[in-house]
């Protein structure tokens, strides 16, 4: 289970215009649904999402001018943000170690010898930044690295990757990718269980990757009336708000699992639930005809 010092808000700060990249990406989707059929890099069987592999570096302004070895694409970079709820309950000490760690989401999208981008790989981990770029840490490697980590930094890292166990590839075609992120979200003053459903997908020609959101419960279900999907932005930067639940506090004010929450899930731009989607969004595992049914209908939905 994530909590919400892993899944927190979208940084909207960065204002990012992407109306040209919604419609390349949009057009992308089709070109994915003609080439979905390969069986190479195909799985309808639940696993963990991979680790990036520590000591991966690269700098957060400009990623793509020097990009990791292993990972052709950042999807998204996300720093964790203490600032709703009873903040008043968050020592100096919590909040730094709440916010030092950034959560890193890369992919591997690289062509073949005849020019097709297949989606080899997405991978999450956590990073810091150490001298002039972001690397990815873990407790036992932050030290050689340069993180310099306390024994509560090293624990509270630890914990952080721990929770990171929970996130599952639910299905994949060699250029499609179906993640489930568990999340603690803020509803009616409570940290309630959902899930952030990721649909990662690259252009098989140009390469380039669109990443679509959306929110269920644990049944599976979109929540209310006008559910959305969320085309994220390219690279997405993030700053995540997170609500604090001061009563999961313990006496030396130490917080539990469930202390923080995102107050919502990552914003694009938003684009309505369509029927068609409803009944296959949110199955918990797919073959390849209900898998192809969901992609048909992503992209219908993303284009009306």
């Amino acid at each position: 289970m994530i909590s919400g010092n892993v899944i927190p808000r979208i940084r909207r700060a960065t204002r990012v215009r992407f109306t040209g990249y919604l419609t390349a990406v949009v057009g992308l989707l089709v070109g994915v649904v003609a080439s979905a059929a390969s069986p190479t890099l195909t799985s309808f069987q639940p696993v963990s999402l991979p680790m990036i592999q520590a000591g991966t570096a690269f700098p957060v302004d400009n990623y793509a001018s020097a990009p990791p070895a292993n990972y052709s694409h950042l999807i998204s970079f996300v720093r964790g943000q203490l600032t709703r709820g009873d903040i008043s309950a968050v020592t100096d000490t919590v909040r730094y170690y709440a916010e030092i760690f950034n959560l890193v989401m890369l992919a591997d999208a690289r062509p073949d010898n005849q020019g097709t981008h297949y989606l080899r790989e997405v991978a999450i981990g956590f990073s810091m930044h150490i001298g002039d770029r972001n690397v990815v840490v873990t407790s036992d490697t932050q030290g050689q690295l340069g993180g310099d980590l306390s024994i509560i930094g090293r624990s509270v890292l630890s914990g952080n990757y721990d929770a990171l166990s929970d996130l599952k590839q639910v299905a994949r075609t060699p250029q499609t990718m179906l993640i489930d992120a568990p999340a603690l979200m803020l509803r009616g003053g409570k940290h309630v269980k959902m899930i952030v459903r990721y649909f990662v997908w690259v252009d098989p020609g140009s390469g380039r990757i669109g990443t679509l959101a959306w929110l269920l419960d644990t049944a599976g279900r979109f929540e209310g009336q006008s559910p959305t999907l969320q085309v994220l932005p390219p690279m997405m930067m993030e700053d995540r708000v997170m609500h604090v639940d001061g009563e999961q506090f313990n006496f030396l004010g130490i917080p539990s699992p469930t202390a923080f929450a995102l107050v919502q899930m990552p914003q694009g731009q938003a684009f309505p639930v369509t029927e068609a989607m409803r009944p296959l969004a949110g199955k918990p595992t797919y073959d390849p005809e209900s898998y192809a049914k969901l992609v048909n209908a992503i992209t219908a939905a993303l284009s009306s």
